[in-house]
C-alpha cells in the first residue's frame, strides 16, 4: 500500500517536482492546500488528489498524511517544516529551510528531538562537487553573480546570514568543521541608496592547507577568470540526490539528513558580514 503525499503549496513548481521524480508510482496523491480554498480544489480536480484543504494548519493537522511536499517562500517554510515534523509528518522540502536566527534556534530542537531525521533536504544544484574539487586543489576561486541580490530577504545586508545562494559553500564548510576554519572579509560594498550590500569579497582558510576565494556580486556581466560559476541545470533534469529520495520515502529507518549542514557556518559568517 502506497503513502499518503501532500503538498503545502499547490503550485506548478510542485506537481512539475513529482512529475519529474515519478513520486506517483511510489507516493499516493492524496491531499494539497492553499491560502485560497478555491485555488487548493481547482487545483486537486486538476492533478487528480484526493482531497483539499484551504489552510496549510488544517492539512498538517490531518492525520492520515506520511509525507509533505513543501515549497512555500523562504519566509514562512521553516514554521511548517517544524509542525509537519512535529506532527509526525516526513517532510520533503528544497534549500533553504531557514531565514532567521529564531528558525536556527527551533531547528537545533529538531536536531536533539531526533525529529531532523525527518527531514529531507532536495539538492538540486549538486551541492558536494564544490567539496569534491577542494579535494583536489589548495585555492578555490567561487564566484557567484546575481541580478537581484538586494531583492533577496536574507540578503548579506542582513542580521541573518545569506542562505538563499551558496548552498555549495556552506556544505564544503561543513564537511572541514573539524579544522580550524578563519574568514577575513576583504572587501564589501554598499549601495549609496538603498544602503544594500552589492558586492562581497572574502577569503576562507582552513587549516592552512586550503584556501577558498569568495565573490558575491549583483552584477551579472562580472566576468572573473579561474572561477567557480554557478551552474544552470535545465527544469527537466532530474535532482542530484534522487535515489536518498527514493530511499527515504520507501524505508522505515532515520534518515542520514543533509540539511544540518546550512547551520554549522552560520555563526561564522554572521560575525564578518556584519563587522
Amino acid at each position: 500500500m502506497k503513502s499518503n503525499l501532500a503538498i503545502l503549496s499547490s503550485d506548478q513548481k510542485s506537481i512539475d517536482f513529482i512529475k519529474k521524480n515519478k513520486l506517483s508510482s511510489t507516493l499516493n496523491l492524496y491531499a494539497n492546500s492553499s491560502r485560497n480554498i478555491e485555488v487548493a480544489k481547482k487545483f486537486a480536480d486538476t492533478h487528480k488528489f484526493n482531497k483539499y484543504y484551504g489552510a496549510y494548519e488544517d492539512l498538517i493537522r490531518d492525520k492520515c498524511i506520511d509525507f509533505i511536499l513543501n515549497f512555500l517562500p523562504t519566509g514562512i517554510k521553516f514554521e511548517y517544516i517544524y509542525l509537519c515534523l512535529k506532527n509526525n509528518i516526513k517532510v520533503i522540502t528544497d534549500y533553504p529551510i531557514i531565514s532567521n536566527s529564531n528558525d536556527l534556534k527551533y531547528y537545533n530542537k529538531l536536531i536533539n528531538s531526533k525529529l531532523i531525521n525527518n527531514l529531507f533536504l532536495i539538492d538540486e544544484t549538486d551541492i558536494k562537487k564544490l567539496y569534491v574539487d577542494s579535494l583536489k586543489q589548495n585555492i578555490i576561486y567561487y564566484t557567484k553573480s546575481f541580478q537581484n541580490l538586494n531583492k533577496f530577504q536574507n540578503s548579506l545586508f542582513s542580521k541573518d546570514v545569506l542562505f538563499e545562494l551558496c548552498p555549495e559553500l556552506f556544505y564544503l564548510i561543513y564537511q572541514y568543521r573539524e579544522k580550524k576554519i578563519l574568514i577575513f572579509k576583504n572587501k564589501k560594498t554598499l549601495d549609496k541608496i538603498t544602503n544594500k550590500l552589492t558586492n562581497f569579497k572574502c577569503c576562507i582558510e582552513i587549516n592552512d592547507n586550503l584556501k577558498i576565494n569568495v565573490t558575491l556580486t549583483s552584477n551579472l556581466n562580472n566576468n572573473l577568470n579561474n572561477s567557480y560559476k554557478q551552474k544552470v541545470f535545465m527544469s527537466n533534469m532530474p535532482i542530484y540526490n534522487l535515489n536518498d529520495l527514493n530511499s527515504f520515502i520507501n524505508s522505515k529507518n532515520s534518515f542520514e539528513n543533509l540539511s544540518i549542514f546550512t547551520y554549522y557556518p552560520y555563526k561564522l559568517f554572521h560575525e564578518v558580514l556584519n563587522e
